[in-house]
């Protein structure tokens, strides 16, 4: 007889899109949460979530984490796990069956992320990544020798170069890499994201159609103009 085993487990980093919560009023959530859906759709779409409510613990009750629970998963946020004070929300996670996650884990996950980056090979695409095309360098780098057009997004778990213009979505650092960059010569871009942390159009302090490097400081996109 073969010796066969039922179930392997494997440990494996997941990018954790993380939503800190200020205000317990059902409508103010949800207006919230559908402006931000808006600005960056592809970040949350069907990605691993954690609330995290330590600032509003003391007003927090059942009837309002259900009605928040039940609305983002209705945008089809996969709502896993609380970020806060553990010993506090471990009643918590306990009745609403959640997992649990604190900064201490986020940074564990990132320091190993930044290590294993340095070993990331890098995919190279020539053509031009055209309008509703998604490229992802999983475990890697991503280099593109043409043009990103608007409606495209490209996506990677270590750095993204562009030798032209960016324009579409572009997210670096998406397995927690908080040393990735984006570099393109011609910023024209709807969004830019590194390690989770992003800036749409609208708050981009830049200047389109110029060299620009993005860089993660203090879990603020920095952006560098030449």
């Amino acid at each position: 007889m073969t010796d066969t085993k039922p179930m392997t487990v494997r440990a494996r980093m997941l990018p954790i899109q993380r939503l800190i919560i200020d205000d317990l009023d059902p409508s103010g959530f949800a207006q919230k949460l559908t402006d931000k859906l808006e600005q960056a759709p592809a970040l949350f779409n069907r990605a691993p979530v954690a609330l995290d409510v330590g600032a509003v613990l003391a007003e927090l009750t059942d009837s309002t984490l259900q009605q928040m629970l039940d609305f983002a998963r209705e945008q089809r946020l996969v709502v896993f796990a609380l970020a806060g004070p553990k010993d506090a929300l471990t009643p918590w996670c306990e009745r609403f069956n959640l997992a649990w996650v604190d900064d201490k884990d986020r940074a564990t996950r990132a320091s190993k992320a930044e290590a294993a980056a340095t070993g990331l090979e890098t995919q190279v695409i020539r053509q031009p990544v055209r309008s509703g095309q998604q490229i992802y360098a999983r475990g890697a780098h991503l280099l593109i020798m043409n043009q990103v057009s608007s409606g495209a997004e490209v996506i990677a778990d270590g750095s993204i170069h562009v030798y032209g213009a960016l324009r579409g979505r572009a997210m670096a650092g998406v397995q927690g890499d908080t040393l990735a960059e984006i570099v393109c010569q011609n910023l024209d871009a709807d969004l830019l994201a590194i390690a989770g942390n992003y800036q749409v159009r609208d708050d981009l302090n830049a200047e389109p159609s110029r060299p620009t490097r993005v860089r993660l400081e203090n879990e603020q996109l920095v952006i560098e103009q030449f």
